[in-house]
């Protein structure tokens, strides 16, 4: 018996140092990075090896997909959703590689933490540690991300039409088709892709929004539609498309409900409507589409979680009105005298160049408009924002053309560009910011601008890209700040008529020739919503809805882009507070402090943490704070993207050797309110501050000859000017 406990004795021993032994090598590899930086090349490039071959039976299972005809029906609410974000070619072909090195991440994933017990999350941020340069797609990934592109002359004097070169050091920072920049590392539910399993966006959008309005008593619509122009000038984000040949992925069907499981995508992530939904439960539609964003390699060319993909430059430097490729820009250009094509030789329309292929800007193949960016027939005031200045743009060019008979067409064009871009970007620091932050906020960040000579803010070490938050969190509070109706102003200024925006969707035909002037004055009279969770149901129900077939409805707006920032793996509301330095708040109760209290008891009854509130929701529901129209962390997000937006770009306007001081002094004349005057077919009068409304005590309506909305005067453009100097 005695001997017996004794070899039990013995047997616990080596259980015990078994146990310990295990511990200590786990221990050593705890957060995986000992064991992941040794990873050898044979190792990643095995990965690498794996991810293209499930790339390779994805493009075969795509081909069932294209014989089912499994894909998105033109004039449905899904084409709509696909023109406002279809990848262009550059993006697909960069997207491949992106998609390889996602497979090629959950395979280490799976086969070197698990098995010891690493967390995937930990896993994931140590992945993106692990370099691809020992891999076959370590040189594609170092020459598209890697600063080999070379700059001559012209690209380093004036803006390159797909952002790079502006970085000396850096020549791809800030390029189109790079990846967005992160502030805090993603949260996917695996770590490295799928997304977090949270209350359904549409349950999200019918409990927490309300549909009334909440007007803003001071601010106009040329707010809500300069934050959309500027938005769309920093950031474009793509849908997958089919690999093989970047056809479309559609996820439900055209009846609006989810696709047999053969012939969905992974790709996709539609979002499931309840059965008992307000409005669509009457047409019988559970499912509103949606695709996943275009991925992107890592800047840093590293394994790791999915990041997407930014197709527009990521400098303010108007690449929604010149596009963002050289092919691209000549293509809107008359390639005489500087200018940018028009739809006639009509000089007294000036209308936008129309769109050959009307099926693939506008739902209902009508009359479509082509500019920089395939966004601008999304809402008739966005159209008539890309009219004004491509107007603007010919209306300069002439000018410069007429003092300098020398110049060439190309010297008018660029010099023509960079005063429109200069006038874009005071605008935006000058006018728009102040309106949406305030002024005291601006000073006490350094955001505000100079008055006179010029500003050493450049910093070549500072990355210009977007913020994935920014871009998808941040700027869709635009759409809250949007009406139903739009009114039609007469020059008294009172609205007789109006149009509907449910209609107008992906529709500008006429709008622009009959209405342009009605719609300049409605921005500048109409009041914007505030920025809040009160959104229109012409967003919340019939987004890209067909005018023809109105009872099918749409798609929901809010919906769509909750699930945008689970798909973009955003971490959560508290997360975004933490990283801004502000208040933790740890529970709901807490989060009365910075929100109404019936809106963290609509939260309370949505989701099981405080943790789990989506950002959008969270910044949304946020207080303003004073003199401000949003929250603290909406304000933080912002700050960080313009503070990087103007300190990175070596070219932004009030910079010594951009313009002479004498042009400078002019550029800072520039005003939104002068844009418009210049550019209405038949406008005679015109607030100072088109971003508030116009009052009888202060910014009356005044003549647009007056002083007080002064005109950029271009004689200091004249080489005859500088000569005599």
């Amino acid at each position: 018996m005695k001997q017996i406990n004794i070899f039990k004795s013995i047997a616990n021993l080596v259980i015990v140092s078994i146990f310990l032994s295990l511990n200590q090598k786990v221990g050593a590899y705890e957060d995986g990075s000992n064991y992941l930086s040794k990873l050898g090349t044979k190792d990643l490039e095995a990965a690498i090896q794996y991810g293209i071959s499930q790339i390779n039976m994805l493009a075969r299972y795509e081909d069932t997909l294209t014989y089912a005809e499994i894909n998105v029906k033109t004039g449905t609410p899904a084409h709509g959703q696909l023109i406002d974000s279809k990848p262009t070619t550059t993006g697909h072909l960069a997207s491949r590689d992106a998609e390889i090195i996602l497979k090629a991440s959950q395979y280490l994933i799976n086969k070197f933490c698990l098995r010891y017990g690493i967390s995937r999350s930990q896993c994931a941020k140590n992945l993106a540690k692990v370099k691809l340069d020992q891999t076959s797609l370590g040189k594609t990934c170092l020459k598209d991300n890697q600063d080999s592109i070379a700059c001559d002359g012209k690209s380093l004097k004036y803006r390159s039409a797909d952002g790079s070169c502006n970085n000396k050091k850096h020549s791809s920072w800030g390029k189109s088709n790079t990846a967005y920049k992160r502030l805090i590392f993603p949260d996917y539910g695996d770590g490295i892709n799928s997304i977090k399993d949270l209350p359904s966006p549409r349950i999200l959008s019918n409990s927490l929004v309300d549909s009334d309005n909440s007007p803003d008593n001071f601010k106009t619509l040329a707010l809500a539609f300069w934050t959309i122009f500027i938005g769309h000038d920093l950031s474009h984000t793509a849908v997958t498309s089919m690999l093989k040949t970047n056809k479309s992925v559609d996820c439900c069907n055209e009846y609006g409900t989810k696709l047999a499981p053969r012939h969905t995508h992974p790709a996709c992530a539609p979002i499931i409507i309840p059965m008992d939904d307000p409005f669509f439960s009457s047409q019988r539609r559970t499912c509103m589409n949606y695709v996943r964003s275009v991925p992107a390699i890592r800047p840093d060319c590293t394994f790791g979680p999915r990041e997407q993909l930014n197709q527009a430059t990521h400098f303010l430097d108007a690449s929604m009105i010149y596009g963002t490729s050289s092919k691209q820009s000549m293509s809107l250009r008359q390639l005489t005298g500087g200018r940018l094509l028009i739809s006639s030789n009509d000089q007294s329309t000036q209308l936008m160049p129309l769109h050959i292929d009307g099926s693939n800007s506008c739902q209902n193949g009508n009359t479509c408009y082509i500019s920089g960016d395939a966004r601008v027939n999304a809402q008739p005031h966005l159209t008539v924002m890309h009219t004004l200045w491509m107007r603007e743009h010919n209306r300069i060019a002439d000018q410069l053309r007429y003092i300098n008979k020398n110049w060439d067409d190309e010297q008018i064009f660029q010099e023509a560009k960079k005063i429109v871009t200069a006038s874009i970007q005071h605008i935006t620091y000058n006018e728009w910011l102040p309106a949406l932050l305030g002024n005291k906020f601006l000073k006490k960040n350094q955001l505000e601008l100079l008055t006179n000579g010029y500003s050493n803010l450049y910093d070549d070490n500072i990355n210009p890209s977007v913020s994935n938050s920014f871009a998808t969190a941040v700027l869709p509070f635009a759409n809250s700040m949007i009406n139903e109706t739009l009114g039609l102003y007469v020059e008294t200024r009172t609205s007789n008529s109006n149009i509907s925006l449910t209609n107008h969707f992906n529709n500008p035909s006429d709008v622009q020739i009959n209405l342009m002037d009605e719609l300049i004055r409605g921005l500048t009279m109409q009041n914007a919503e505030k920025i809040d969770m009160k959104f229109s149901e012409a967003v919340t129900n019939h987004l890209y809805s067909n005018p023809d077939n109105p009872k099918v409805g749409g798609m929901d707006v809010v919906s769509l882009d909750i699930q945008r920032g689970r798909d973009h793996g955003l971490p959560s509301y508290t997360q975004f507070r933490k990283y801004c330095g502000l208040e933790t708040l740890n529970s709901f109760e807490e989060l009365s402090r910075v929100m109404n209290k019936d809106s963290t008891d609509k939260l309370l009854k949505q989701y099981k943490s405080v943790n789990d509130v989506d950002l959008i929701v969270g910044i949304l529901y946020e207080k303003p704070e004073y003199s401000s129209m949003v929250g603290p962390t909406m304000k933080c997000i912002i700050k960080d993207q313009f503070t990087r937006t103007r300190k990175s770009d070596r070219l932004f306007y009030d910079l010594p050797d951009v313009f002479t001081k004498q042009q400078l002094a002019e550029i800072r004349k520039v005003t939104l309110a002068r844009v418009f005057c210049d550019n209405s077919d038949n406008i005679s009068t015109m607030q100072q501050s088109v971003f508030f409304k116009p009052r009888s005590t202060a910014n009356d309506l005044l003549p647009c000859k007056s002083p007080l909305i002064p005109k950029i005067n271009l004689k200091h453009w004249s080489d005859l000017y500088h000569f005599n100097q």
